[in-house]
């Protein structure tokens, strides 16, 4: 028997335990091989930007080239040439053998001509398909003569924390560069556009990386490396990539028809607070409270006030801003699943999202306080019009520290529903908080908020005090 001095015994342990605990990083050459002939380095001109130079954008996800320094300096007595343009850099991928390229809408925004160098150096002219700047998508056109080597979206929603992925793009003007991390984050909002859903990752991502492919271990692109958080304007290892999810169909609309447009369902929601959770009875606080429905849109008639929406076209709903990305999503024209709750039980129906209108009437008709005597409802910490509207009951004023109060509602707001249904007199919503025989009520309430600010109706958790004070 060998015997080995017990320091010895617990390095052997631990380097034994660390092997297991901590596999190797999956071999990428041979991936990278076969989707390398697929991504495209970008270059792009625009007229000069005469208020700062083009290397000025702090915000790092910026395509520009760091080293491209339009200012110039003139000596004594010589003139000036005419400024030069901007040049930018960027990154792209080939979608099909016919020559359509993806990219981000940055790298391309503004630009008069636009050349995409392949990695056995061809360089080509481009043209522009169509552009989302919502989404920072856009599609470009190659004409190589010959059919193109191409690479496949893959399904983004499968993604989990952790799960390995390649980037590979043209950062600072060297192109083909590789780069390999994991997931560090999904779903995440960095506050860029309205429908911000990025995946986040450590892969170095750089200036010059924006529009270039996010691949899993199958060569699949599951994201379009878009953005870095960085105060140096060098990765840092965090980096954000527009889910495939996203991408494809708007790809996939802009080569159809040339343009995204997104779909829209009508509806106007707030998240499900713990309180509305209680007062609603739902199992959670996932969903998307609805608070309006727009007459005519593709949820009139369908869905009501005080619904919670949980899933669209199969997909859990979490939040209102998880369903504004997935409607916006579906294309207009489709018809899609909806599940909602409602007066506690999951019911089914079915949306046919369509375009938004062109011009949305978002406004809320103010309605003039009456100047017939006003009703006092203490158990609510407020004072009402005593004149039947069918519009709601108008709120004359709000004891100071008082439950309504403590809920965010302000003189001159209008309640509209309690409990789901609608209200149209004082003497009404006193009856209806009687028979609840709750200690809170929610209730439909439109006009301004405490803030000043008019979000639109919006359902409010409420205490009723049973002394009325």
């Amino acid at each position: 028997m060998k015997f080995f001095p017990r320091p010895l015994c617990a390095l052997l342990v631990l380097a034994g335990y660390s092997a297991k605990a901590s596999p190797m990083p999956p071999a990428l050459a041979d991936l990278a091989a076969r989707v390398m002939p697929a991504v495209v380095s970008i270059a792009s001109t625009a007229p000069v930007n005469t208020t700062a130079p083009a290397n000025s954008n702090s915000s790092g996800n910026s395509a520009y080239n760091p080293a491209a320094d339009t200012t110039q300096t003139a000596s004594p007595g010589s003139v000036l040439p005419p400024p030069k343009a901007d040049e930018a850099l960027g990154s792209g991928f080939v979608i099909d053998a016919k020559g359509d390229i993806l990219t981000n809408n940055h790298v391309i925004d503004g630009a008069t001509t636009i050349t995409v160098t392949f990695q056995d150096g061809t360089i080509l002219p481009a043209t522009v398909i169509g552009r989302d700047p919502t989404a920072d998508i856009a599609v470009l056109k190659v004409d190589a003569g010959h059919p193109l080597a191409f690479v496949t979206f893959g399904d983004s929603g499968k993604l989990r924390v952790g799960d390995w992925v390649m980037a590979i793009g043209n950062p600072y003007g060297l192109p083909g560069s590789t780069s390999s991390g994991i997931v560090s984050a999904l779903d995440r909002n960095i506050n860029e556009n309205t429908f911000d859903d990025f995946i986040q990752t450590d892969a170095a991502i750089n200036r010059g990386n924006s529009g270039g492919p996010l691949f899993n271990m199958q060569g699949e692109v599951i994201g379009v490396d878009s953005a870095i958080y960085s105060p140096s304007g060098g990765s840092v290892g965090i980096g954000f990539a527009i889910p495939s999810a996203m991408a494809a169909p708007v790809a996939q609309a802009i080569i159809a028809t040339g343009s995204m447009t997104r779909g829209w369902l009508g509806v106007a929601t707030q998240e499900v607070t713990p309180e509305i959770q209680h007062l609603l009875g739902l199992p959670s606080t996932s969903g998307a409270l609805v608070g309006s429905v727009s007459p005519g849109s593709p949820s009139w008639g369908k869905l009501q006030p005080g619904d919670v929406l949980t899933s669209l076209n199969g997909v859990p709903v979490q939040n209102p801003r998880a369903l504004l990305i997935r409607t916006g999503e579906i294309p207009a024209g489709d018809k899609v699943p909806a599940q909602f709750w409602r007066n506690g039980n999951v019911q089914q129906t079915t949306l046919t999202v369509t375009p938004p209108p062109t011009t949305a009437d978002n406004t809320i008709t103010p309605i003039t306080p009456p100047t017939p005597a006003s009703i006092p409802l203490p158990e609510l910490g407020l004072t009402l019009s005593g004149t039947p509207n069918a519009n709601g009951i108008p709120v004359t004023a709000v004891t100071t520290h008082g439950p309504a109060a403590k809920a965010g509602i302000v003189a001159g707001n209008i309640l509209e529903e309690l409990a789901g249904a609608p209200l149209t007199n004082a003497a009404d919503l006193k009856s209806k908080l009687k028979s609840l025989h709750l200690p809170a009520a929610t209730l439909l309430v439109s006009g301004d908020t405490a803030n000043g600010t008019n979000p639109g109706p919006r359902w409010v958790p409420v205490e009723i005090s049973p002394n009325g004070s």
